[in-house]
């Protein structure tokens, strides 16, 4: 009897491929990490895996403190948490390989998504790899996705999440939902919501606030005494997270207490600052949103997001990916080219140069700024703010939105 063999599908192939290219990846990243010295390092990462940790040994979360004289405490809500207990129950170097992989492969995916599809149309999937894995290894340069690199940071890992999960089609099942699951890792991302609210897409907004409330509900259900404190105290306390006027602060909140301290002035300055800014973002990444130019409503509402929180370390600012992109593509249409092309060197370069790093900062040096320091200072701040005027700019040339067209029934 003749036995034959099936055709193998078409789907093997490509999956031994991205295994092998996740495999490589990590690799790479184990290789770059002993060279770089980052095994001795990335002390967020050693608090996500303290939290998991405390967790399984039954300990009290927000009373843990990082060991080894930093003291850091747990900051996120409790489900962060239970999704680091698996990085807390396998050795160090096996979670920062592990960790530092997903990272590199959300630069990846960032890259991919923000680049517009006129950029493949005409590159074969060779040179597409190719210059996916160039962008990946340049943007290590970028002082915030460096930060987050060397800190073992969860930022990639959340912009990822909430841009892949909002360009996809209106219709697609549970879109959303994963914009909700960030938030309720890290609250930063919340301002989202809005941007969903103001586009009117109902059913994104409710499959978001379901997946805020699912995390909230898991939170509940393995560490209720831990959950109801933190989000009846531990919520409110903002010292827990760092020195305000520290240079890494790169938020409106920063800026103003670099300048006034502890001015009674201060905080109320920072409240108007942010409702301003953050209703002129929502009313560009409406714009933008309307005209499906996704990629940039996203990036644009992200700047609200960065400006006005109380604090945006420098590694919150790895959405400057997708927002160069957006930049690059707005001059572009408007002005043509070249002037789109020197507008992305000036814009990446401005970042490689990690300039906030150029002035004395820590031990409250930060307060005694003169003029000319206080630029490179703030200078994410300077550069984001420029950026979004120019998108402002641009958008003028933006056809008229057709709102049946983009808006979601509920």
């Amino acid at each position: 009897m003749t036995v034959t063999t099936p055709p193998s599908s078409p789907a093997r192939p490509a999956t031994r491929r991205v295994v092998l290219a996740i495999v490589g990846c990590a690799v790479l990243v184990a290789l770059g990490a002993w060279a770089a010295n980052l095994f001795g390092g990335m002390i967020d990462l050693r608090v996500y895996r303290m939290g998991g940790s405390v967790l399984l040994h039954g300990d009290s979360l927000y009373d843990a403190q990082l060991p080894g004289g930093s003291g850091l405490p747990f900051t996120y809500p409790p489900f962060a948490a239970i999704a680091m207990v698996p990085l807390a129950a396998v050795p160090w170097a096996v979670a920062l390989v592990t960790w530092t992989t997903i990272s590199v492969l959300c630069i990846t995916a960032l890259w991919r998504t923000s680049l517009p599809k006129t950029f493949w149309a005409f590159v074969t999937q060779r040179k597409r790899t190719a210059a996916l894995i160039a962008l990946t290894v340049l943007s290590l340069l970028l002082e915030p996705v460096w930060q987050t690199i060397q800190f073992g940071q969860i930022n990639l890992l959340l912009t990822a999440m909430i841009l892949l999960d909002l360009v996809r089609p209106n219709d697609t099942r549970l879109r959303g939902f994963w914009v909700g699951v960030t938030i309720g890792v890290k609250l930063t991302p919340l301002p989202f919501l809005a941007l969903l609210v103001v586009t009117k897409q109902w059913r994104a907004l409710r499959n978001a606030v379901l997946g805020l409330l699912a995390t909230m509900a898991v939170g509940f259900a393995i560490v209720p005494h831990q959950s109801w404190r933190y989000w009846t105290d531990v919520i409110l306390d903002a010292n827990r997270v760092g020195g305000i006027a520290y240079t890494g602060n790169q938020s409106f909140n920063g800026f103003l207490h670099r300048i006034g301290n502890d001015a009674g002035w201060v905080q109320p300055a920072w409240f108007v600052l942010s409702v301003v800014f953050g209703l002129l973002v929502l009313w560009l990444a409406r714009r933008y949103w309307l005209a499906d130019e996704r990629v940039t409503a996203i990036s644009v509402m992200a700047l609200a997001v960065l400006y006005a929180s109380p604090i945006s370390w420098s590694h919150h600012w790895v959405w400057i990916i997708p927002l160069g992109v957006s930049l690059i593509r707005g001059i572009n249409r408007v002005w043509g080219l070249n002037p789109a092309v020197v507008t992305g060197v000036l814009f990446y370069g401005l970042f490689v140069l990690r300039s906030i790093w150029w002035v004395p900062y820590r031990d409250d040096r930060e307060l005694n700024w003169t003029f000319w320091q206080s630029i490179p200072g703030n200078s994410h701040l300077i550069v984001g703010m420029i950026a979004f005027i120019l998108l402002a700019v641009t958008s003028r040339s933006l056809p008229k939105p057709s709102t049946p067209a983009t808006s979601e029934s509920a």
